[in-house]
């Protein structure tokens, strides 16, 4: 397997200023404050609690059961992805989310929209080029059916098929720059699974108003699915905020077929240590 570390024609970015965001914990249930602080080149995205910086990368990754944890020093940060996945699509890459209540991003409405209307005004260019990794051959990770494949490109482009039961059959959404295509897209899960969750001590603080709930091939949500394949278009949106935990931008298409945070996460380090064992650049990698 190849790779080859460069600086990128797009400059690294942070915030104009500093933005709040505040609202329920999807998964705790309980409400949740961060305040994402401007930081100057080179710093990358870490997350704050209680004095403990945890670096938006993939090492520091605790748990993938229905949301990305991160965790460091005893400190942990939960369902990072919405966040990190509007911030990779802004280019923002320098950046620390302090947490001022609670240890889990706000859901806001289940989507990255409120995220995204919020930072995409905002953006502060440096003069400094971030790093990218540039594939040379394809790589892929397998989990039984569901595999997740990069292959070179002189671009980054994203891909998620897959289907939601009684309601898509097979859809694929895509990314290529075009952030409006899937921040509105809102986490969701099935009836059957609501009650199976609560068991695992997860989505205390979900409702209709934050994620959508699919049935027997029914919507229960009033205003029914932002578009008929948005349930597709949010797993594009998580497989881009794990992406990030790279720790660098990537070039390539990245293909997931049926891939969620764990297979992401899998994916994400396996492609990451490979490329650092094959290297002879890997210097050039910006790691926390």
């Amino acid at each position: 397997m190849k790779f080859a570390y460069k600086k990128s024609g797009m400059n690294q970015k942070t915030l104009l200023e500093a933005v709040t965001f505040e609202g329920v914990g999807v998964h705790s249930g309980e409400l949740a404050k961060v305040v994402l602080h401007p930081e100057k080149e080179n710093t990358g995205i870490r997350f704050m609690l209680k004095g403990v910086y945890i670096p938006a990368n993939y090492r520091y990754v605790l748990g993938t059961d229905h949301a990305t944890v991160l965790g460091k020093d005893g400190a942990r940060v939960s369902t990072v992805e919405h966040l990190l996945g509007v911030l990779y699509m802004l280019g923002i890459d320098n950046l620390t989310v302090e947490f001022l209540r609670g240890n889990e991003v706000p859901i806001m409405d289940g989507s990255g929209y409120y995220f995204y209307k919020a930072l995409k005004d905002k953006v502060l260019e440096f003069k400094e080029k971030t790093k990218i990794l540039r594939l040379k051959d394809a790589f892929e990770v397998k989990n039984c059916k569901a595999y997740i494949r990069a292959e070179p490109s002189e671009g980054f482009c994203a891909f998620y098929r897959g289907y939601v039961r009684g309601i898509i059959d097979e859809g694929v959404a895509r990314y290529c720059g075009n952030a409006k295509e899937v921040v509105f897209a809102r986490t969701f899960c099935y009836e059957e699974d609501v009650e199976l969750l609560l068991q695992k001590g997860l989505a205390k603080g979900g409702s209709l108003k934050n994620a959508v709930v699919i049935g027997k091939g029914i919507v229960y949500n009033p205003e029914g699915l932002r578009s008929k394949d948005e349930p597709i278009r949010h797993k594009l949106l998580d497989l881009l905020g794990d992406l990030s935990l790279l720790g660098f931008r990537l070039k390539g298409r990245v293909f997931s077929h049926m891939g969620g945070h764990s297979l992401n996460y899998q994916f994400v380090k396996a492609l990451a240590e490979s490329s650092l064992s094959t290297s002879s650049k890997s210097s050039l990698v910006s790691t926390p």
